[in-house]
């Protein structure tokens, strides 16, 4: 059996009863996406709160995270509650659709580490399903509800595979958002992007674009930006 939590250097995350467990993708985002001046937050499609838990850590904005699994929004609700930041996030069960026609507030930060699969084969598990699979979250209806949330100044932080980040900047760009930068990620040196974080923004501008590769090699260790980039949060670095 997996471990049931994952400990950071300033708070644990217990992740059994999720949808989604603690992962490079989660970390990856809520390391690098752009908390600048942001006052208020949201996390879309939360699981067990991590990326939220990594924001509130590096800023001091009110953050509010909703996920459409009920039992990954109450571990959420525990991780938050154990957490020093208790005060500054709220964690809701309800899909975004909903959650958009309710909504009286913009944000200033929209993250996602959204549901990205296709094409392939689906899981028997519901949970695992709503987890990995878009079909409850397809790319327009990322792409038009985040358009809807954000503020006048606010910025869009994601991370998808490079075919389905084509797919949402295309989406995007319907909605008046664009690319300002663009964060390669590699796996091995030598190897191909398999990862694209991306920050979205109101102007169309010259995106910016930078490359992370997180292990030299299999075996080999952690590569020193990925150290640099992530050694506020884990233990081993």
């Amino acid at each position: 059996m997996a471990n049931p939590y994952f400990k950071f250097k300033q708070f644990a995350i217990h992740h059994d009863r999720s949808s989604l467990k603690v992962g490079t993708d989660a970390v990856l985002l809520g390391a690098w996406a752009d908390v600048a001046d942001a006052k208020r937050i949201l996390d879309i499609g939360t699981g067990s709160g991590v990326i939220a838990l990594m924001l509130a850590q590096r800023s001091t904005a009110q953050i509010d995270a909703i996920d459409i699994d009920e039992e990954s929004t109450k571990q959420a609700q525990e991780n938050f509650d154990a957490s020093p930041w208790s005060e500054r996030l709220s964690v809701h069960n309800i899909s975004l659709n909903d959650f958009t026609a309710t909504a009286t507030a913009k944000y200033d930060l929209v993250v996602s580490n959204p549901p990205y699969f296709t094409d392939s084969f689906k899981p028997t598990d519901p949970q695992r399903f709503s987890a990995r699979h878009n079909d409850q979250l397809p790319i327009n209806e990322l792409a038009e509800n985040t358009a809807k949330l954000i503020s006048a100044n606010g910025r869009f932080c994601v991370i998808l595979p490079v075919k389905e980040a084509g797919l949402l900047t295309a989406a995007l760009r319907n909605f008046g958002l664009f690319p300002e930068k663009e964060f390669w990620v590699y796996s091995f040196t030598g190897k191909e992007v398999f990862r694209k974080l991306i920050l979205f923004g109101k102007n169309e501008t010259n995106c910016v674009r930078e490359e992370l590769t997180i292990e030299t090699g299999p075996g080999q260790g952690y590569s020193k930006e990925y150290i640099e980039l992530t050694k506020e949060y884990y233990l081993n670095f």
